[in-house]
């Protein structure tokens, strides 16, 4: 869905924000049962320098959460900016968007600040995402490395409580989170794409034919036309369904060669 009020002579990132406001507006009346939701925001580490954007399905984790209840009663500016807007462009106590993954990784003392349970070391995720960072040597420093990337999600709602969202509110946002993943790639100008989504949730999204069969687990789709912008891509299987070692010599290789 457009909206008139868009400008072609908006700026992406302004664009993109009145989008989010625009499907906040969807879910308001969303019966999630009770679930509560995130909604999050791209975000590019402090010492991103366009080397690697990594996609995933839908958000896992994200710092705050709300109700649909919340989303009617504060209206869906209120929950973009301090919900949405302000975890994807800050961290807690720093300056990096994606500091909570060092920060919750393992046991530690911090997991108190975020008032959480989520551990990023026991999600097969990011153990994958580390590995395809340092050894493709885009991070100067090791024990900073979630700095050096961006993170996005084709699904930008989720429900908070760690199950995956069904067909109707994915159906809901598609198109517009479609739309907004064109214009984060025209903000964040990745040399390299990696979607950690199976092919099944990217094929829409990168306008693939519906009558392709994709049986494998892995596809290096080289240096992909987005239309308006080129970059090496490879879409994975959720590392969750393969053994790390394996998928990660796979991406290095397909990003080296």
């Amino acid at each position: 869905m457009k909206d008139d009020s868009f400008s072609h002579t908006d700026i992406p990132d302004q664009v993109l924000d009145k989008i989010y406001i625009e499907l906040l507006k969807k879910f308001r009346k969303y019966n999630s049962n009770g679930n509560k939701l995130f909604c999050s925001y791209m975000a590019a580490g402090q010492n991103y320098e366009n080397e690697l954007l990594v996609i995933g399905r839908e958000p896992f984790y994200w710092r705050e959460e709300f109700s649909t209840e919340e989303l009617n009663e504060e209206g869906p500016e209120y929950i973009f900016k301090v919900k949405v807007f302000h975890p994807g462009i800050y961290g807690l106590d720093s300056l990096c968007p994606l500091s909570y993954v060092t920060d919750l990784w393992g046991n530690t003392k911090n997991r108190n600040c975020y008032n959480t349970l989520y551990n990023s070391f026991h999600d097969p995720f990011w153990g994958c995402i580390k590995d395809v960072v340092l050894k493709l040597g885009i991070c100067k420093n090791g024990s900073n490395w979630p700095s050096s990337l961006a993170l996005t999600y084709l699904y930008k709602i989720a429900f908070s409580s760690k199950s995956y969202l069904l067909e109707k509110p994915r159906k809901l946002q598609f198109e517009l989170c479609k739309e907004m993943l064109q214009l984060e790639l025209s903000i964040l100008k990745p040399k390299r794409i990696l979607f950690l989504t199976g092919m099944k949730y990217a094929q829409d999204f990168l306008n693939l034919p519906n009558n392709l069969e994709f049986n494998d687990c892995f596809y290096n789709l080289g240096d992909f036309d987005y239309g308006f912008h080129k970059a090496r891509t490879v879409v994975s299987v959720n590392p969750k369904n393969c053994r790390r070692e394996i998928l990660v010599k796979e991406i290095i290789y397909a990003f080296k060669n």
